[in-house]
């Protein structure tokens, strides 16, 4: 591939990440300003000034536009990797949960006028919901890789479900401005339990490998 043929679909993939966000922030815009029941998709997609055609390119329906594609969305390879390298499977969860406060944290206005819409409108919980099962099966995937467990063996499956609880307990804490720490601190302050057994803890610090002595002895356990 040329140079210039690298440099037109860079441009190309930068203009449709501007096209999905600019759709996804009219849509949260418009559903707070206008009501869910009220809003169409050519109301959205005349604030984000493109075609209805444009829009269902990007997103199968104004709810989807408003949830965005951004939230809880973990990249199998990304966290197999992460997992891979890491001293042991809860701080493999750790740099996953990371992973996803790097492309969440500079968002925050738009996460708080999801979770918003989220408590007015129930109805888009359900489509969240399916969303995060999603996240918990390739959590449970890099899990069961990094053990040689089944992705469907009880300790997969129980970690994906510890991190999952994780991750949307930090954002709920930033979210609602708790010592208006970042999303980070949050996330490092959960976490931070999770090791400790959760035991009290003074955050900020993230979780700290586990020596060999202090692992349950069980293959499992990273």
């Amino acid at each position: 591939m040329s140079d210039d043929t690298e440099t037109r679909c860079g441009l190309r993939e930068r203009k449709k990440r501007a096209t999905r966000r600019a759709l996804h922030d009219a849509a949260l815009r418009l559903a707070l300003e206008r009501g869910l029941e009220h809003l169409t998709v050519e109301e959205i997609s005349e604030a984000a000034d493109v075609s209805v055609r444009t829009f269902f390119n990007y997103f199968s329906s104004k709810e989807q536009a408003i949830l965005g594609d951004d939230t809880f969305q973990v990249d199998e390879g990304q966290a197999m990797a992460i997992m891979a390298d890491a001293a042991d499977v809860l701080n493999g969860l750790y740099g996953v949960a990371m992973a996803l406060v790097a492309g969440t944290a500079p968002r925050r206005e738009q996460v708080l006028m999801r979770w918003e819409l989220m408590e007015r409108y129930p109805a888009l919980l359900s489509q969240m919901f399916a969303r995060l099962e999603e996240t918990h099966k390739v959590l449970a995937l890099a899990v069961a890789a990094r053990t040689g467990a089944a992705p469907d063996d009880a300790y997969p499956q129980l970690m994906a479900a510890v991190a999952s609880a994780a991750m949307r307990t930090a954002v709920r804490r930033w979210t609602a401005g708790h010592g208006n720490a970042s999303l980070e601190l949050h996330v490092n302050e959960i976490f931070g339990l999770l090791q400790d057994g959760l035991a009290p803890y003074s955050p900020w610090g993230p979780p700290a490998p586990r020596e060999a002595s202090e692992a349950s002895g069980s293959s499992k356990a990273g």
